[in-house]
């Protein structure tokens, strides 16, 4: 809110759930809740110009198909997506090592009661969902072309795709991260980073498998300090059995330095995800140097190749390139990348791409 009342202050912020007193939000004339919009509008006749949906759900699809007439734009979040790709489109996150046992499994919730509640509204959802992605929404708001060819893919959709990035950073952690590349130019290390949480979608058993036929020996530094502890437990379990004293999995929370420092310190950085998730994680890796191996079908291989970040696949993991960094060329050419990527002028020309 705060960047774009920077490049347009005639905004007014509907906010759905629960009333105020808001969380994170302070009060102000332009925000208003959903409860309050239809007074609201009869007050001040509002026109609207357009209409920004952030995170797309049901009761913001009835309020935009309520509305007069205007633009849409999409303010794509991810699970406003994947989650229905997942319960109805075949879309497959996990390799066969992974994947949970039991029915529904695709289906979030802790029982299979849980599961079918959550089906059931998917589905009634996505009678509302498919239509209004076809005929509502002008423009999807996003900076992933991955992520946009799943949406006309599954979902046909017709509308335009407008780069797009929130901006979600600290602009103090990036810094951080400037000072040691500076401070740290011809640092090397043979420690592997294995994903960013102990989520589900991230194939931890696969890849530790991957790693164990490889005969890989170095530390293989696996965060799961936080994500799904059934999954937790499963790749303790079955890290500690296949690599032995390789596998170093971190159970404590650690803040910002600390991780900053683990993806610094890390000469290689495996991600199993499918979907887009930890973007900030990948570019932080990109940009200090590590020598980045992403899923093959991974949603966000077109955006690196379009940038031309020096990046490799699952399809490239061997003991020789897990042996042989990146060159200075190609650390000099993510850092650069990634820099602007995290640069205050990037975030503000997406803002006015598509608020002006």
């Amino acid at each position: 809110m705060k960047r774009a009342q920077a490049v347009l202050d005639n905004n007014l912020y509907i906010v759905f759930g629960p009333k105020p007193p808001y969380t994170f939000l302070q009060e102000s004339g332009q925000i208003i809740h959903s409860s309050e919009w239809t007074d609201y509008q009869l007050k001040h006749n509002v026109e609207i110009e357009r209409v920004y949906i952030h995170l797309m759900t049901y009761q913001k699809i009835k309020w935009v198909s309520a509305a007069p007439k205007a633009p849409v734009y999409w303010l794509f979040y991810g699970n406003d997506l994947y989650e229905l790709l997942l319960a109805f489109k075949g879309f497959k996150l996990f390799e066969q090592l992974d994947a949970p046992k039991g029915i529904l499994t695709r289906i979030k919730g802790e029982n299979l009661l849980s599961r079918l509640k959550r089906w059931a509204e998917l589905k009634a959802y996505n009678r509302y969902y498919a239509p209004f992605v076809q005929s509502h929404v002008d423009y999807w708001c996003f900076w992933s072309p991955g992520d946009f060819n799943l949406l006309v893919e599954h979902y046909q959709f017709q509308g335009e795709m407008l780069k797009f990035q929130y901006g979600a950073f600290n602009p103090e952690d990036i810094e951080l991260v400037k000072q040691w590349v500076v401070a740290n130019p011809d640092f090397c290390s043979e420690d592997i980073l294995l994903n960013h949480s102990g989520s589900q979608s991230g194939n931890h058993r696969h890849l530790l498998a991957r790693l164990h036929d490889l005969g890989v020996t170095q530390p293989v530094r696996t965060p799961l300090s936080y994500g799904d502890q059934a999954h937790i437990k499963a790749t303790l379990e079955f890290g500690k059995g296949i690599l032995g004293s390789a596998f170093h999995p971190i159970l404590n929370y650690m803040d910002r330095n600390a991780y900053f420092e683990l993806i610094c310190t890390s000469g290689y950085a495996i991600f199993g995800h499918r979907r887009q998730e930890a973007g900030n994680t990948l570019f932080i890796a990109l940009m200090s140097g590590t020598k980045v191996f992403l899923h093959p079908e991974s949603v966000l291989l077109p955006f690196l190749k379009e940038q031309g970040y020096y990046f490799f696949t699952w399809n490239d993991l061997s003991r020789e390139t897990l042996g042989t960094p990146l060159t200075l060329k190609e650390r000099t050419k993510n850092y650069s990348l990634a820099c602007s990527q995290f640069s205050e002028q990037t975030i503000a020309e997406n803002y006015q791409r598509i608020l002006r």
